[in-house]
């Protein structure tokens, strides 16, 4: 499954980041925004978002599958993972950073 998303929780972000980072985070999500602006796409998506560890993201999984939304692709430039039931696992990373 290609990762073509990233999503961060705006509650980690108020956590976990001091008002430079908060301020550089922005600076890219502008760039980001106006650059697709100039590609003649809308500024901002909105997105559904489930984390996986909810009752029902099993549900969720299967209305995927079902509309050809989920399944087994290989991307390089993406971390693999293994899903055992409603359970994904991700690969030991050697050297983290």
């Amino acid at each position: 499954m290609q990762i073509k998303f990233t999503v961060i929780k705006n509650e980690d972000v108020e956590k976990h980041l001091d008002e430079l980072d908060k301020s550089e985070l922005c600076r890219i999500l502008r760039k980001i925004q106006n650059s697709r602006l100039e590609e003649g796409k809308s500024a901002l998506n909105t997105y559904l978002v489930v984390n996986t560890d909810e009752d029902y993201a099993g549900d969720i999984l299967r209305l995927l599958q079902e509309n050809g939304h989920w399944g087994p692709t290989h991307d390089p430039n993406q971390v693999e993972f293994r899903q055992e039931g409603d359970t994904m696992e991700l690969p030991e990373v050697k050297n983290p950073v």
